[in-house]
């Protein structure tokens, strides 16, 4: 017997509700959620399409938890707790095993972030999937892109590269030891959200962001809504080993444009740092120092015009014509 959709939501995603907050979950035309008093809903969507986001002969739980973790870093971004998802799934076909294996990936991550499946939508076409995640934040007192300020030191959390040598182990471009590919393949499928670290910097970060599309592009995303310029010490840049080993002569460039690290950029303002070096000292939190806010560069045509600058020593490090992931690549 072939599965039609209602039989895929039932046998695949419907769980009853095990949360106060959810008024009606699945199963209904809409979600009824209650959004905890005093705290404002924060939302965030994605969608990964086959052969451009992951590679279309992945292994289906692995394509669930790649999904699921570089949405959830959206809200980490911001220092929301995370709460309930929709999930968008366009499929080839119907097929019991993969749904089986997508599910599972999916559940185990949504169980381990303490999350809920509260609707979505099943249709047939090229493999994508959607997802929409929400949560929540004590009322004002989001992370956001504008606040860094003149004086502010720029962190980033974990190490930064990773990602995007993970794509020459899928490639097999890249000649490693199993425990190096592992580890890449496994920041890849898995990256893990910095939830805690995003709740963690509420009231103290300025500004922050999650790192997708690369340290430089993200940053500028930064000094855009913040009015400032970024200057990067290259040579403070966090690299794993394994990152090294796999791209000797290219990791800071991935570092720098390669993107999928899903790791947070924050700027600090320095009456902040005594609390940050306890935290990173205690192992509450995994922060490197790599950079400092200053004031906006000014074009004398246009006015204003932020810059994120990158420096080895005492020289400015030019960067190629791109820097960082795009959607819409033109001629």
């Amino acid at each position: 017997m072939s599965l039609q959709e209602f039989d895929i939501i039932r046998r695949y995603f419907k769980r009853p509700p095990t949360d106060e907050s959810i008024v009606r979950g699945v199963g209904d035309d809409c979600a009824l959620l209650a959004v905890p008093a005093g705290h404002q809903l924060a939302l965030s969507m994605d969608t990964l399409v086959a052969g451009r986001h992951f590679p279309e002969n992945a292994p289906p739980a692995q394509i669930a938890q790649r999904a699921f973790c570089t949405c959830l870093s959206d809200l980490a971004a911001m220092g929301a707790q995370p709460r309930w998802l929709t999930l968008g799934l366009t499929l080839p076909a119907a097929d019991s095993e993969w749904l089986a294996a997508f599910s599972q990936g999916l559940w185990g991550l949504i169980d381990h972030y303490d999350c809920h499946l509260v609707g979505g939508d099943t249709t047939q076409g090229p493999l994508t999937i959607t997802l929409q995640v929400h949560g929540f934040v004590n009322a004002g007192a989001a992370l956001v892109r504008h606040g860094a300020q003149v004086g502010d030191s720029v962190f980033v959390t974990g190490t930064l590269g990773d990602g995007a040598a993970a794509l020459g182990v899928l490639a097999d471009q890249v000649s490693l030891s199993e425990a190096d590919k592992d580890y890449l393949l496994r920041r890849y499928y898995r990256p893990e959200p910095q939830i805690a670290a995003g709740q963690r910097l509420v009231g103290y970060a300025s500004a922050a962001i999650d790192i997708s599309d690369g340290l430089v592009a993200d940053l500028q995303h930064i000094a855009d809504a913040s009015g400032v310029d970024i200057a990067i010490d290259i040579e403070k840049i966090p690299l794993s080993g394994a990152c090294r080993r796999a791209q000797p002569e290219q990791c800071l460039a991935l570092a720098l444009t390669g993107g999928d690290d899903y790791q947070l950029a924050f700027t600090l303002p320095q009456e902040h740092r005594p609390q940050l070096t306890q935290w990173v000292q205690d192992k509450m939190l995994h922060a490197v120092e790599i950079g400092r806010v200053s004031a906006c560069s000014t074009d004398r045509a246009t006015g204003p015009d932020p810059k994120v600058r990158c420096y080895q020593g005492e020289r400015e490090y030019i960067l190629g014509q791109q820097q960082g992931y795009q959607h819409f690549v033109t001629a």
